[in-house]
């Protein structure tokens, strides 16, 4: 692609340049209209980590990750925004594309999705840290 970021087998997050490694986050070449986030991140980590488990138990990992994501934004001391998607291994293309009408943004800035971002921060957290 363009030499800048790490090329994946989106199967298993292996690098298509180095056999045996594999790669997460925002290190890697994104499929098309994924965002790099902290919420994607964590769901690479957890597509990555189950095929490594797969692969050395000599199975074969799932062959049709589907990934979310959602992404918040504060754009005041109380008011918040977001954008959201869920995005689905496609075998022909060899990637990750989003599930047509899956996604979403906020109608508006509002102290309610605040709320749903914080909730959302505690519970990636957690997810990450325990």
């Amino acid at each position: 692609m363009n030499k800048r970021w790490c090329e994946v087998d989106f199967i298993t997050f292996e690098s298509t340049q180095a056999k045996n490694i594999h790669v997460i986050g925002d290190a890697i070449q994104v499929s098309p209209l994924m965002p790099k986030s902290g919420h994607m991140a964590n769901q690479h980590a957890k597509v990555c980590a189950a095929a490594v488990v797969d692969l050395l138990s000599g199975r074969v990992p799932e062959q049709s990750p589907l990934l979310t994501n959602t992404c918040y934004s504060y754009v005041s001391d109380k008011d918040v925004i977001h954008v959201a998607s869920v995005h689905a291994y496609n075998a022909e293309k060899k990637t990750l594309l989003v599930v047509p009408g899956s996604g979403g943004v906020s109608p508006g800035p509002s102290e309610l999705e605040a709320h749903y971002a914080n909730s959302w921060a505690q519970n990636i957290w957690s997810d990450m840290l325990s």
